[in-house]
């Protein structure tokens, strides 16, 4: 039964290594062909300077009407001023959560209980807690802008 897989893994593998690999072209305008990553990576670098410069010009968001919404456009506004901020610390503590999550399962092979709790706490939880409030921190801000 083995043998069969290593004989299927084989053949899939030969069919692979006998697919003949090319260059992808976008075709810009007349004769100029370009690389499709150059025009993906330039189309990146646009959207990000596009999008900070509106960061930088968009003026804060304004408080007025009831209390509530008073209240919740305060929080969007002291959330909007260091949203840049927010996304690169929660992006460092979800790492760091999860190359400590790994380190200690690695590490505690013999506690099962410990090892568990890394897996679920440090790999799963913490990351997914940062995403879901980092996510919601840009859904509130998106409401009132």
């Amino acid at each position: 039964m083995r043998r069969w897989r290593w004989a299927g893994l084989l053949m899939v593998w030969i069919l692979m290594a006998m697919i003949p690999l090319s260059v992808v072209y976008a075709a810009d305008g007349g004769d100029r062909q370009e690389d499709i990553y150059d025009s993906l990576q330039e189309s990146i670098e646009k959207n990000w300077t596009d999008g900070f410069e509106h960061l930088e010009t968009t003026d804060e968001i304004e408080v007025k009407g009831p209390l509530m919404e008073r209240i919740l456009r305060s929080i969007a506004n002291v959330f909007y001023r260091h949203l840049v901020g927010i996304k690169a610390w929660s992006l460092f503590i979800g790492v760091i959560s999860f190359l400590v999550g790994v380190f200690i399962a690695v590490t505690a092979k013999l506690n099962k209980k410990l090892r568990r709790f890394a897996i679920t706490f440090f790999v799963v939880t913490v990351p997914l807690l940062l995403i879901i409030f980092t996510f919601g921190i840009t859904k509130l801000i998106s409401i009132f802008i």
